[in-house]
């Protein structure tokens, strides 16, 4: 039985409202995100008496307070202290998100907030996925053809379709109703095509081993490959039919939108009835198999999807160029401290690489470029703030649900690694709202608010609220170096842009 949690708000409020914001990577919308989630957190220690959990997880919001607080103290040093700033900026976002939504999880409703949370990235990309078919068809100068809005991002669509997914398997699964399970299987062929249409390849890897730690983590992972089975000949037919189409590399694509659009409700449907009727969940838990065997398989899996990004150029140039300047431009010469928060782009700029590569602001590794700008302790605090929620993972994957929120959000610390998953907010909600499915496992009996703690939580929530919104007069991102050019046509819009063109869509 699902149990409803104020904490669904989050996901379901946020991640499509960022969506439709551009992925909420331009500054612009830090001022609302992060008001909005520390009003959020403020409402619940103002009108409930349950703490949440705020007292078992109090040590991951430490790390992202301190993590925060490092990315501030920065600009002691930085390189770009405007830069720093604005990463400061961002970073306090994700921190009121996080306090929203460790304040409002609730014991025993890691279900709700896994479905909501798939609820909101299914209409997302089910939306991109119907204006991208309908809509006119027409190339931008990095995307090219390839899914990237409304996000503006290919990768960032990938890799959000990803996480629904693994959110939907995980809920097939566990669904004890024939309509439950037909309504999650429905939802992951649609999910597949956007992913084949984003071209993202680092996302199949991060996939494959999200796919691994659910089978590695729940207790039964012949309910997984069950609905994994059920769904797998229409997606895959309904992926094979997207790369034909020529949709994401033609002008004039083979396959018309309307055709794509209406194989893909054949396969929901196929997918829906598979699942709700014919394999069902057996009444009995099956036997778990050796540990071996799936550590093997998932082995076997995660090679095989390595393979294909090693072939399709995701380690080959530009990011090759990226790491090096990351490490021996920018974080050699500053060995303890790192070069400030948000500074790549200046060692970018006077790299020389801008000519021959493109414009670049990010690594393209979330803990390459953390260890470059903020130094060892700021990849340490880092590594503290993501991996926290696995702790809850591995101690409570009998919890229903647990297994799914986990998967997705090792896809997401996989895929942080190989792209800029932290600039867009969007999808970092996704992925904390996953990280707080996994951590309201470990919730123990509800406990009452005490005043200090009450205290505490609301003091946070109008502090960052308060430096959230005096960011409202900081609209653009400052130009890393004067004269560089300004921002390409199809990023106009995201004022972020205004230092250097954004490698969209490269490989």
């Amino acid at each position: 039985m699902i149990r409803p949690a104020p904490a669904v708000a989050v996901p379901l409020v946020l991640v499509p409202t960022l969506g439709l914001a551009q992925g909420g990577f331009s500054p612009d919308a830090w001022v609302w995100l992060g008001a909005l989630a520390a009003w959020g957190a403020a409402l619940a220690v103002v009108l409930s008496d349950d703490a949440g959990a705020l007292r078992s997880a109090w040590p991951w919001l430490g790390c992202a307070v301190a993590l925060l607080a490092w990315t501030l103290g920065s600009t002691l040093w930085s390189a770009h202290v405007a830069q720093s700033v604005l990463e400061t900026r961002r970073t306090l976002c994700y921190v009121a998100v996080l306090l929203a939504l460790v304040a409002l999880a609730r014991r025993s409703a890691v279900g709700a907030i896994v479905v909501a949370t798939h609820v909101a990235i299914t209409s997302l990309i089910l939306s991109a996925l119907l204006r991208y078919l309908f809509g006119a068809h027409h190339a931008t100068e990095f995307s090219g053809y390839l899914l990237s809005d409304p996000l503006g991002y290919a990768n960032a669509v990938g890799i959000i379709a990803a996480f629904g997914i693994l959110l939907g398997l995980g809920i097939g699964s566990r669904m004890d109703s024939r309509r439950g399970r037909a309504g999650a299987a429905a939802t992951l062929p649609p999910l597949a095509l956007a992913l084949e249409l984003t071209s993202s390849h680092a996302t199949w890897l991060a996939l494959a081993v999200g796919l691994g730690a659910a089978l590695l983590l729940d207790e039964a992972p012949f309910r997984v490959l069950r609905i994994l089975f059920a769904i797998a000949a229409p997606s895959i037919l309904l992926v094979l039919l997207g790369r034909r189409s020529g949709f994401s590399e033609l002008a004039t694509p083979r396959i018309d939108g309307w055709l794509l659009a209406l194989a893909t409700a054949g396969c929901m449907l196929v997918a829906a009835a598979i699942a709700g009727r014919r394999l069902g969940v057996p009444r009995t838990t099956p036997r778990r198999p050796p540990v071996w065997v799936l550590v093997a398989a998932t082995a076997v899996g995660v090679g095989i999807a390595a393979a294909l990004v090693v072939v399709n150029g995701v380690t080959s140039e530009p990011r090759a160029s990226y790491y090096r300047v990351a490490w021996h431009d920018e974080y050699v010469p500053h060995p303890l401290f790192g070069s400030g928060a948000g500074t790549f782009a200046l060692y970018w700029a006077r790299s020389g690489h801008v000519a021959s590569r493109g414009g670049a602001l990010d690594v393209h590794s979330l803990y390459l470029e953390t260890l470059a700008e903020l130094g060892p302790l700021g990849l340490v605090l880092l590594l503290a703030t993501l991996l926290y929620p696995l702790r809850a993972a591995f101690a409570y994957r009998r919890v229903p649900y647990v297994p799914a929120a986990a998967s997705a959000y090792v896809a997401f610390l996989v895929h942080a690694g190989l792209d800029w998953d932290w600039e867009m907010p969007v999808v970092v909600v996704a992925a904390l709202s996953c990280a707080a499915a996994v951590v309201s496992g470990a919730i123990p009996r509800a406990r009452p608010l005490s005043t200090r703690l009450r205290a505490v939580v609301l003091i946070m929530a109008v502090a960052l609220a308060g430096f959230a919104m005096a960011g409202v007069r900081s609209h653009t991102e400052p130009a890393a170096q004067r004269g560089l050019k300004k921002e390409a046509p199809q990023t106009r819009g995201l004022r972020s842009f205004t230092s250097v063109e954004k490698g969209y869509g490269l490989p």
